[in-house]
């Protein structure tokens, strides 16, 4: 997995562009608000399905997350870039929905959007999507945020609302169970053991 580099267009700093269409919203301009909403469409989209299971609740929850930002756009006053602010009201509307489904499961147990997923060779797409199923829903999400979304901690912590400590934590455990998993899912840790005999 390849984490996406600081200044990407998906997490990097919000364009004149970006900022503008944000302080036309909080004047109630639709136009803008429809500007925002096509450029934060594709992002959100892959994220929330690889959260949801459900295709038509991610687009739900996409179309809730948008309505949050044409009502609360007044709110944001800029502590954080426009990107973190939106995806951590995905993110909140996100865990949300999961708990309703009442299960909480990744887009990487499924297909995936070419532009959504780094490229994997199908067994090892299969891995990971099977690693990533096993933890836990906090530890899942630092790490597609991190590595699919390409946010930073200290953004990741912003969209979570907890300290950049907690998030180092969650990737740190996250990190050590998926090079536990990883090994035992693809069989090598039992031909490891076989040969150690």
């Amino acid at each position: 997995m390849t984490r996406k580099k600081a200044g990407n267009p998906a997490t990097g700093p919000a364009s004149a562009d970006e900022q503008a269409l944000l302080d036309a919203v909080k004047h109630r301009d639709r136009r803008a608000f429809t500007q925002l909403y096509h450029l934060y469409h594709a992002r959100l989209h892959g994220y929330l399905r690889r959260v949801l299971a459900n295709a038509a609740i991610a687009e739900e929850v996409l179309d809730d997350v948008m309505l949050v930002v044409w009502k609360d756009a007044r709110k944001f006053r800029g502590d954080a870039a426009i990107s973190s602010w939106i995806f951590g009201i995905a993110y909140r509307k996100a865990m949300t929905a999961a708990r309703k489904e009442g299960r909480y499961q990744s887009l990487l147990d499924r297909s995936a959007d070419a532009d959504t997923m780094p490229a994997a060779s199908s067994q090892d797409d299969g891995l990971i999507r099977a690693a990533l199923q096993a933890l836990s829903p906090d530890h899942r999400q630092v790490v597609e945020l991190t590595y699919y979304c390409g946010f930073s901690y200290r953004e990741i912590a912003e969209i979570a609302e907890c300290p950049v400590n907690t998030v180092k934590t969650r990737m740190f455990h996250a990190r050590r169970r998926l090079k536990f998993l990883l090994p035992a899912l693809d069989g090598t840790d039992k031909e490891n053991k076989r040969e150690q005999l």
